[in-house]
Order: structure tokens, then sequence, then C-alpha cells
């Protein structure tokens, strides 16, 4: 099998900052295998590009990228140009056929074997593997974020099915990371100089759902560790939010009292077709507790859902204002 050792390696990581985790793991492991990293595509041996291929503009960032790191098997030193994640794993066949340039191809359950993968490529075969696996990969980390910063996944997948969303086809059903896992990442992130421990999962709030924890339990054993200065939980669910939660989160100075809940809308009869769980009136009640106890509010929603009413529409202007969000994004 091909040595890697001494080759330089690029990567393009597009998406969510779950993607970015996969990347900064993928990195981890080919520098293990002895591969270089280089910032310059056109210095590499390998390029990766790590796809987004969850709404329209992001499918065509991913393939504008597939194609312009193309360009470098002939105008550097590129050998090998592998895909990996979301839209590989979403549209295998498709990227395998209409883009021929494409040596390697991977979905999201794959990286353990990335080494092992690039050197089949390398040796003049073209591997691609989208079968659906379980589990999580537990390895090191090349951090992309700012040192004092890193994202710590939790979960993945998602059982909520709303109706717009593509990541359940994509990732699998919602399953969460071994506890024990996750605060030795953080211990170790800590010791490292991490102070900035941000929480991540498609809907953390589901956390430990199958495994006996919950999130409040995880929060709590989390504060505890020596260095974490901050420590931040994004993408929680407004049903599976409570007051236990909410308590934990205040009641320790180094958890951020802030509350990312994505509600996409507050009209009961739209919410029923994007297939969202919980009423808006227990949104409202957790959202008033969390300002009382000092939380800063963020959400987004979703604008001109098929079926949106002007009556809908009113509906979630006043919710907006009562609410008064301090952070809010609305997509179209």
């Amino acid at each position: 099998m091909t040595n890697l050792s001494g080759l330089k390696i690029g990567m393009i990581s597009l998406g969510c900052v779950k993607n970015r985790v996969d990347s900064e793991q993928m990195l981890s492991e080919l520098t293990e295998a002895g591969m270089v990293i280089t910032h310059e595509p056109s210095e590499a041996d390998v390029l990766i590009v790590n796809t987004c291929g969850f709404i329209a503009p992001a499918k065509e960032e991913s393939i504008d990228a597939i194609f312009e790191m193309a360009e470098y098997k002939k105008t550097g030193r590129c050998r090998v140009l592998c895909v990996t994640g979301c839209l590989a794993q979403r549209y295998k066949d498709e990227l395998l056929s209409e883009i021929p340039e494409i040596d390697c191809l991977l979905g999201v359950n794959q990286y353990a074997h990335l080494a092992d993968y690039l050197a089949q490529a390398l040796g003049g075969q073209r591997p691609a593997d989208t079968k659906r696996q379980g589990g999580f990969l537990e390895c090191g980390r090349v951090l992309t974020t700012p040192p004092y910063s890193a994202y710590v996944k939790i979960g993945d997948g998602c059982d909520n099915r709303c109706t717009y969303c593509a990541i359940p086809l994509i990732r699998g059903g919602y399953r969460s990371r071994d506890k024990q896992a996750i605060l030795d990442e953080i211990r170790a992130l800590a010791e490292k100089g991490v102070r900035e421990h941000i929480l991540i999962a498609q809907d953390t709030t589901k956390y430990g759902i199958d495994n006996g924890s919950s999130l409040a339990e995880l929060l709590r054993e989390a504060a505890r560790i020596p260095g974490v200065d901050w420590l931040r939980s994004l993408y929680m669910y407004p049903d599976e939010t409570n007051l236990e939660l909410l308590e934990t989160m205040a009641a320790h100075d180094n958890i951020c009292k802030y509350l990312d809940l994505p509600l996409q809308h507050a009209a009961p009869g739209l919410l029923q077709k994007m297939n969202r769980r919980g009423t808006v009136e227990h949104t409202k009640e957790m959202l008033t507790a969390a300002r009382r106890m000092g939380f800063c509010l963020r959400t987004t929603f979703i604008v001109g859902f098929p079926g949106e009413t002007e009556d809908d529409f009113r509906a979630l202007m006043d919710f907006t204002e009562e609410m008064a969000f301090d952070r809010m994004g609305a997509f179209a």
C-alpha cells in the first residue's frame, strides 16, 4: 500500500461547525499517518473537500469547490482529489458519474479509514464508501478555530424529521456520544489552553436519551473541569428545554447564559406542517424563564414556508416582538 508519509494534504471544510469537527479529526488522522498540512492548494499532493449537502446554496458551494480544487490536478501537484461529507453521503452515485476528477469519495462515517482509502487512490484505485455506521470516531483534533475556543461534538444524527430538513437522510438517526469520551476530550482541550468549549449536535437537548444521561448532567460535570472558563451549548430544541436544564445553566458561572433555540416559526398550524414538536405556549414559558434568569436569547425563523398565510406571518411578528430576542436570523 502507498506510504503517505511526507505527502502534503490540503483541505476545504464547508458547512456547519459539526462538519468542521469532522475535518479537524480527519486532519489529525492524516498527520498521524505522516502527512503534512499545507494551506496552499497548489502544493498539496492530496486535496480534500469536506462538503455540505443541506440546502441548495450549500450544495452549489460544495460543487464549485470540487471543480476549483480539481484544477490543481492540472496546475499543481494534486494526485488525488477526495470528496467527503454530507454531499458525498447524499449524492454518491451522481458525483462519481458526473465528476470524473473525483478520485476518492467517502460519506460521513468513514473517516477512521480515510488514510487507507487515500493510499488506495494514490495506488490507482477509485474507492468510494458511504455505508451507514453508528458510533463515533474517537481520535485527536487539529484545531482550526482560535486556540482559546473549540467545538465539542456530543451527538450526531437526528430523529426530529422536520419536513424541510435532510439531516436524518444524511446523518441517520440520533445517537449520543459516550459521556466519558466527551468529558475526556474537554479536559484534554482545556489542558492545551482551550477556554471556551462549545457543545454541538443536531439537537443537543436530546443528549443522553439513549445512554441514560442528559444535557443538564453533562453540563454539570463539564463545568467542574479545571480550565473550562466558558461552556456553551448550541442548537437546543424547544420542547426538550425545561426548567431543570435552564436552572443548571444558570447555577454555574462558567456556563454561558446563552439560549440558542432555532424555533423556525410561531404559528401553531405552520409548525404542524413543519412537523415541529412542542407548543408555542411551552416555548414562551421557557423563553420567559430564561430571560428572568438573565439569559441572552437567540433564534432563527423560516419565512415563506409553503402554506404560510398572512395571519401566520403576523403571529410570527407578534411573537418576535413579545419575546424580544437579542439575536435572530431569518431565512426565506
